[in-house]
């Protein structure tokens, strides 16, 4: 199992979910023609469409997980900073100005919000 397989799945789950039926739809139909075009008294097309059917409830149920397991580490990152994140940020500039105090000036840079350039239109 590749490390990038952490990532990867939970976009293939869910692209599953939305391009599934689509295939679905095209298998089935194919399916449907064949037996039309060589019927001998037996529909067994709708076999395919069953276990075709089975299969968008599956990936349906797996994009349902991940969006899911995705709700519940936004909520609770959201709650994580509501307690902490002011303090905790507060306290890492702090300790950030103490120990190098150049890269608290780049910090100080970064997050406050550019003056546009004289001359410039923006």
């Amino acid at each position: 199992m590749s490390p990038l397989s952490f990532v990867a799945r939970p976009v293939k789950d869910l692209a599953d979910a939305v391009l599934l039926p689509f295939k679905a739809l095209w298998v089935v139909g194919l399916t449907g023609f064949i037996n039309y075009a060589t019927y001998n008294g037996h529909w067994w097309f709708k076999w395919v469409a069953f276990g075709m059917a089975i299969a968008v409830l599956a990936a349906w149920a797996r994009a349902a997980k991940t969006l899911l397991l995705l709700a519940l580490v936004g909520f609770v990152g959201w709650k994580i900073y509501q307690r902490y994140g002011a303090t905790a940020r507060q306290r890492f500039d702090d300790w950030v100005a103490r120990t190098q105090p150049q890269t608290a000036q780049v910090l100080q840079a970064l997050r406050r919000p550019e003056a546009p350039a004289p001359g410039s239109t923006g």
